[in-house]
């Protein structure tokens, strides 16, 4: 990559496309066009990335957007999230992503100029609704079912599908990146951190296995794919950390006061006990619940990379990206 070739970075104002954007830029890379839905996102996005250009595109819609952001580019981030908001099945939920991959590669087709894609996934289209206990190990050769009932799954891997599909009949190069839990510190003021999603006004939740990656490891290891003439045309997941959701808790109530943790979480999920839950999952040996989720509420779920030399994880203590992500999310009230 050349520090003037033009790069695309959809969904340039979220999570962990406004890390990537921000290390591109670090990096010395200074014709980077960004696509972005909300408008005040992307003022605070430009107002700490002057360079950057940003436009409005609704992947799912725009497609001329699409076709005109992409005109003489050399390398594309897909860090999109889409939805139309009227999903209601399965089958509307793999829609919408078929319909975002379609657009985004036809779009890179029509351009011409594209070297390859980096397009980040979901660690939920691995190692997800085997019912299989003794199987405890799972790495990027593992699919995981098409149950209905894992959605985000699904779609993930209908949404992979059709990248690759795509980039073989193109002859081009491709890097799917599959992350676990995302956790740290956002960028701009918007948290999309999984810890509120664990733990803001929850009920209760059986600890088990939160594994993790570091929102500012997520844009170095997708950064890291693009620049890395070795990494082509795999499926990689990212995974700098292991946990149990007891284990987040602890951090939470160590670090923080009772008024913080209203302040941020309002009623905070209760962590029912492994040994606990074990009892009563005992009699029910038998279902898909406690198939599929046995392993993990046992810590014995083994997820890891086949490529751990393409990428090393600098952000890798749970308790330092949590303390860090509810720090920033305390700034940001």
């Amino acid at each position: 990559m050349n520090k003037t070739d033009k790069i695309v970075v959809l969904g340039a104002t979220g999570y962990m496309g406004s890390w990537l954007v921000k290390d591109l830029t670090d990096a010395g890379f200074n014709n980077i066009y960004g696509s972005f839905g909300n408008p005040q996102k992307a003022k605070a996005l430009n107002t700490a990335l002057p360079e950057l250009k940003l436009t409005q595109i609704n992947v799912l819609t725009d497609t001329e957007k699409l076709t005109e952001i992409m005109n003489d580019a050399k390398w594309v981030f897909n860090d999109t999230a889409a939805f139309s908001g009227n999903e209601k099945t399965t089958t509307d939920y793999i829609v919408t992503k078929t319909i975002m991959a379609n657009n985004v590669m036809q779009a890179i087709k029509q351009a011409g100029t594209i070297k390859k894609i980096v397009h980040l996934g979901s660690v939920g289209a691995i190692g997800a609704g085997h019912l299989d206990p003794t199987v405890t190990s799972y790495d990027e050769d593992d699919f995981s079912v098409l149950d209905p009932k894992n959605i985000w799954g699904v779609m993930k891997i209908a949404e992979e599908k059709t990248v690759t599909r795509w980039c073989k009949e193109l002859g081009l190069d491709y890097v799917i990146v599959h992350p676990t839990n995302v956790i740290g510190p956002s960028f701009l003021k918007w948290n999309h951190d999984m810890i509120p999603a664990y733990l803001k006004n929850g009920g209760s939740l059986i600890d088990s296995q939160m594994d993790s990656v570091d929102v500012r490891d997520m844009a170095q290891l997708e950064l890291s794919m693009m620049t890395n003439d070795n990494a082509k045309n795999i499926r990689i997941m990212g995974k700098g950390i292991s946990m149990m959701f007891s284990d987040l808790v602890k951090i939470v109530k160590e670090h923080l006061n009772p008024e913080q943790i209203k302040q941020l979480f309002g009623q905070m999920t209760e962590i029912i006990p492994a040994t606990t839950a074990l009892k009563v999952l005992a009699n029910t040996k038998d279902s898909d619940y406690y198939k599929e989720n046995i392993n993990k509420i046992n810590n014995t779920f083994n997820l890891h990379t086949k490529y751990p030399d393409l990428y090393n994880y600098q952000y890798t203590d749970a308790k330092a990206t949590v303390i860090a992500a509810l720090d920033k999310m305390l700034l940001d009230i």
